[in-house]
């Protein structure tokens, strides 16, 4: 694979990478039966805030093999996709207004059979609030849905889930050098239906 980036003093960057899978395969680079997926992203970043898009073009790629519900996993290998990313914050930590991060993907596959997925999209929001009760701790909230099929080949009805994922933190610095972090998390129907859970963690990070 290869890939570049060029960024402005402006705020403005572009960048684009290229991996192939099996270019060292009798299919050759970017072969019509090699398995590519080509990323492409546009940014503004300022201060404050951040804009981004990305546009994804697969070939005899994997469709989805993370948070997915099971319907988006299997998909056709060939997609076009587009992921929208931004996120503001304060001037001022230690406020209740959060720092804000949103994205949003959404991917159409090519083929299939029918009934298989056409279309799909996914979503986030994240919160975080800073130094709260203590100098650089985090409050941290978030909740995303997974991709979900919204079309399927064919055009009959969507059988997938609503999917819903979220987690809750607090991280905080006892000394210079630990920093620990208890975080709550949870999901309904996350890949197919009654698969709900709840779980909790802690993370305690040491540096020397």
């Amino acid at each position: 694979g290869f890939g570049f980036k060029w960024e402005t003093e402006s705020g403005f960057a572009i960048a684009s990478n290229i991996v192939d899978k099996n270019a060292d395969t009798s299919t050759g680079l970017l072969g019509e039966a090699g398995k590519n997926k080509w990323d492409t992203q546009i940014a503004y970043t300022q201060p404050q805030y951040h804009v981004s898009v990305t546009l994804s073009d697969a070939q005899n790629w994997t469709s989805q093999s993370y948070n997915a519900t099971n319907l988006a996993k299997i998909a056709a290998e060939d997609s076009t996709g587009y992921a929208l990313r931004a996120y503001w914050m304060p001037e001022e930590s230690g406020t209740a207004t959060p720092e804000i991060s949103v994205g949003y993907d959404t991917k159409s596959f090519e083929g299939g059979s029918t009934g298989e997925a056409k279309e799909a999209d996914s979503y986030m929001v994240g919160l975080t609030w800073k130094d709260m009760f203590l100098a650089d701790d985090r409050i941290g909230l978030a909740v995303t849905q997974p991709l979900a099929v919204t079309e399927v080949v064919g055009g009959g009805a969507v059988t997938d889930v609503d999917p819903l994922l979220w987690e809750a933190y607090y991280s905080f610095k006892p000394n210079d050098s630990m920093s620990i972090t208890p975080a709550i998390f949870g999901g309904s129907d996350v890949t197919f239906a009654g698969e709900d859970l709840f779980g909790a963690v802690l993370t305690t990070t040491f540096k020397f």
